[in-house]
């Protein structure tokens, strides 16, 4: 819900409001400028509280906002195009930045609490009950949405959003019960700045580390935000129809997310992560000969999108906590999300410049979606390169990583459940 180009978000900006395409996209890119205001925010945060009180406190601001919207929605003008978009850019405005704010210290504030050596089991478990809890909350949302809006234009949404809040509140509560499990906990408030700006640009691994980050962020969003377009314009595919295929990218991606954990805690996740890019883009390549007729296959890009970007996503965030000096930790995270987000930003404005140019040579619309899927994942497996100079301690030579993905092969046919089987290859070595 926080993030704008969801397609409930969507829905209620373009659908309901109608807002123009202009103030949409402005809309949709606050959280990557938020995340960029967060670097000089965040600092002078850390100064004075600690990183759990940062994101306890942030979050209950953040989900204030939700509450005002929930109970805005039915004052602010429908037929007033002006007005309303003044008041939903203020309302996710101060959304998206609170919750950059809170993404940050909640990403420092994990490592007080989840001991190395367990972190790659630990998040793919967590990780597989939030997807799960993504899913429910997509066909939970979608029926509200279809069942309520009939009532009145904005009830579905006020419905969804209060649940939402509800939830959220508990989660909240639930994490003043967390408490710190390391013996040694580093206070960064007393280190300067600066000095931490120093300790981080002497780490050369954490400097590859940004530069990938920006690479893959750049790459992927300049074509990857129009695939949905693709869906809908030339394969006409419907919201339902949409929203199904998302479905089974969070399902196939939580039924894997725990083999990866142990798979990254074994061979390390810079090896893993160039792996799952390489798996995860491979099957891509298939949205290039995407027609209406043939439309069945994308179900196949979408499952197995699924289990290889949840290796890759998993495999990037261990990384992290992993190259960040403790000293610093929440200077560089946050400078992570600054410039990664910075690059996404900027992206897909390049990305609807070539695709408006084509268009405007008369290039047909399917042919240049075509064009576009090769182009994207080409480029994003370049950044894979990049991410060859990131040194990470004792983590295992590619090769090795490659042959133990031997028994991942079923994946390529995965129709239904039988990528089950492929919890074998992380089976633990006897001693």
């Amino acid at each position: 819900m926080t993030q704008p180009g969801n397609f409930i978000v969507a829905m209620l900006l373009s659908q309901t409001f109608r807002l123009p395409e202009t103030l949409f996209g402005v809309i949709v890119s606050l959280p990557y400028w938020c995340n960029v205001v967060q670097l000089f925010v965040v600092p002078f945060l850390t100064r004075r509280w600690s990183q759990k009180a940062i994101s306890l406190t942030i979050s209950w601001l953040h989900l204030l906002v939700w509450i005002a919207l929930a109970f805005a929605l039915p004052h602010i003008p429908l037929d007033d195009v002006g007005r309303a978009g003044r008041w939903l850019f203020l309302f996710f405005a101060l959304s998206a930045l609170f919750h950059s704010v809170v993404g940050v210290a909640w990403t420092s504030w994990v490592q007080e609490w989840v001991p190395d050596r367990l972190r790659g089991k630990y998040f793919g478990r967590r990780n597989r009950l939030l997807q799960i809890s993504t899913v429910i909350f997509l066909l939970g949302a979608g029926e509200a949405l279809t069942q309520l809006n009939i009532i009145t234009p904005v009830l579905g949404f006020q419905v969804v959003i209060g649940v939402s809040v509800l939830l959220r509140m508990f989660s909240i509560l639930a994490q003043y019960r967390i408490l710190a499990t390391s013996t040694s906990r580093t206070h960064e408030a007393g280190l300067d700045f600066r000095e931490q700006i120093k300790l981080i640009l002497k780490n050369r691994p954490l400097l590859w580390l940004y530069a990938f980050g920006a690479a893959f962020g750049f790459l992927t969003n300049v074509f990857g935000p129009f695939f949905n377009v693709f869906l809908y314009d030339s394969i006409g595919m419907s919201i339902a129809q949409v929203s199904m295929l998302t479905v089974i990218f969070n399902v196939t991606g939580a039924m894997a997310l725990p083999a990866w954990g142990q798979f990254t805690d074994r061979y390390g996740n810079r090896p893993s992560m160039n792996v799952a890019l390489v798996a995860w883009m491979l099957p891509g390549f298939l949205w290039a000969l995407l027609t209406p007729e043939n439309s069945w296959m994308i179900k196949f890009v979408y499952a197995s999108g699924g289990i290889f970007s949840a290796g890759y996503l998993l495999g990037s965030f261990n990384l992290l906590l992993k190259l960040v000096p403790p000293e610093a930790k929440t200077a560089a995270i946050s400078i992570n999300v600054a410039v990664t987000s910075l690059a996404a930003a900027v992206a897909p404005i390049l990305g609807g410049l070539i695709l408006d140019h084509l268009w405007d040579r008369g290039v047909a619309r399917l042919d240049g979606y075509h064009a576009m899927a090769i182009a994207h994942h080409i480029l994003v497996l370049f950044s894979g390169i990049v991410l060859l100079k990131v040194a990470e301690p004792k983590s295992s030579p590619l090769s090795q990583v490659v042959g133990a993905m031997r028994s991942y092969r079923q994946v390529f046919a995965l129709l239904g459940m039988s990528f089950m089987l492929n919890y074998v290859f992380t089976k633990q070595r006897r001693e």
